[in-house]
């Protein structure tokens, strides 16, 4: 009900476009104080994918992040906007020789314990004024493309990583 009402409308295209409207957006968003940088792999080719529903999934991230960093309890706050090629993943039941690796990295006080198993729920937040919605749609708008999100996170770095196969039509 909440995700998006329609299938991808996929076509060619430039990953690092996107990103660099999410970056803008979220330098805009980002509190005082935190620092939003980039880190792209010039290298990575063009993907077949709907860009709203990616933009859509990386805003979903890049908010987070830019929440955890909020509230002034860590020293220098960062995001860090990142793309990398990775080779020999698997997604779901299927192993890729290739995939746009897209990351979003912090240094803020990492993804709760008891949070790590239903973050990607529907309704689940670590915070008192979250709707628990927004990783559940990120989740739901890259399986729609092949792909996958996965996190680690320690209190100090935390990193979501969108994994795209990079032969996804």
């Amino acid at each position: 009900m909440l995700g998006p009402g329609r299938p991808p409308a996929k076509q060619l295209t430039n990953l690092h476009e996107l990103l660099e409207r999410v970056y803008h957006l979220l330098r805009s968003e980002a509190p005082a104080g935190v620092t939003v940088d980039r880190d792209y792999d010039p290298s990575l080719p063009a993907l077949t994918v709907d860009p709203n529903h990616i933009i859509q999934a990386m805003l979903n991230l890049g908010r987070n992040a830019l929440q955890a960093l909020s509230g002034g309890a860590v020293h220098s706050p960062r995001l860090i906007l990142r793309t990398r090629a990775a080779g020999n993943v698997s997604l779901g039941a299927g192993r890729h020789r290739q995939v746009a690796s897209i990351q979003f990295e912090d240094n803020g006080p990492g993804v709760l314990s008891e949070l790590r198993e239903t973050i990607f729920y529907p309704l689940v937040s670590g915070r008192a004024d979250g709707t628990g919605l927004g990783l559940g749609i990120a989740q739901d708008l890259v399986s729609r493309h092949g792909g996958l999100i996965e996190f680690d996170s320690a209190p100090g770095r935390t990193i979501f990583v969108i994994s795209l196969p990079m032969d996804c039509a």
